[in-house]
């Protein structure tokens, strides 16, 4: 019988930016990440209502690969960010203090034949 294998219906063409990813590990420790084949868009949308306007921020975040590097209560910034040695690093690190920073609150692992892609 022959095996063909398939590859992902994917392109990943567009994932040549870097991102800097920022874990809190259990024990504590802040564990930076350098990721230089992601693809991040970062958008702000204002809505207006009766009580006044709100501002939103939402992204998308793709880096390929086999592992999943970002989990929810990460912090991801654009680029090569600066080193996080410890907790007052990490307390400082919102985004109200660092432009283009997020939080991610959802991660959504896509898969192809059963494995991360």
């Amino acid at each position: 019988m022959l095996s063909v294998q398939r590859r992902s219906p994917v392109h990943y063409g567009l994932c040549n930016q870097t991102v800097t990813v920022y874990h809190r590990a259990e024990d504590g420790s802040i564990i930076r990440m350098v990721l230089c084949n992601a693809f991040f868009e970062h958008r702000k949308t204002v809505s207006t209502d009766k009580t006044g306007s709100r501002e939103d921020n939402t992204f998308l975040l793709v880096i390929p690969g086999e592992a999943q590097p970002v989990f929810p209560g990460d912090k991801v910034l654009p680029g090569e960010g600066p080193d996080c040695a410890d907790r007052a690093a990490w307390a400082s690190l919102i985004p109200a203090k660092v432009p283009g920073l997020v939080v991610v609150r959802e991660v959504s692992p896509q898969y192809w034949q059963g494995r991360v892609v």
